[in-house]
């Protein structure tokens, strides 16, 4: 029994534990103009792009958010800047001028992700993003 113990309790645990800290430490974190947001579905990286949530995002810079259910677009209005994300679509739209994005919206538990430099581009932000933290900073002017 003592050795079952030394050669698979023991090593199931310490990978338990690393594999604990790992997902731990890799939750993105979101601050517009220092604060941070909390969002229903977290910020995501899928193909190496920082994914946020449309709604939480366009709201917190004080922009009104839509939803086309018949053509899957997400609307954003600021300042009358109108910004249009279509899930699947590379292809923005800003005030009808249309912009290419390295990667589509896409629907994750309900709620419209787009890359997190699309908000700079949209409302004219300055977007970084802190590796060591996994922290995305937005600015706004």
């Amino acid at each position: 029994m003592r050795k079952y113990i030394k050669f698979f309790v023991v090593p199931l645990l310490a990978v338990l534990l690393t594999l604990t800290t790992v997902l731990a430490g890799s939750e993105i974190t979101v601050l517009i103009d220092g604060e941070q947001i909390e969002f229903e579905v977290p910020p995501q990286i899928m193909n190496g792009r920082t994914m946020v949530p449309f709604r939480a995002i366009f709201e917190n810079l004080g922009a009104e958010v839509d939803w086309d259910n018949d053509t899957r677009t997400a609307i954003g209005i600021k300042d009358d800047v109108v910004v249009e994300a279509q899930i699947g679509n590379t292809t923005m739209c800003v005030d009808g001028e249309e912009k290419l994005m390295d990667i589509a919206p896409v629907i994750v538990g309900g709620r419209t992700l787009v890359p997190a430099r699309f908000v700079a581009e949209a409302f004219n932000c300055d977007v970084d993003w802190d590796n060591t933290t996994r922290t995305v900073i937005i600015v706004t002017e």
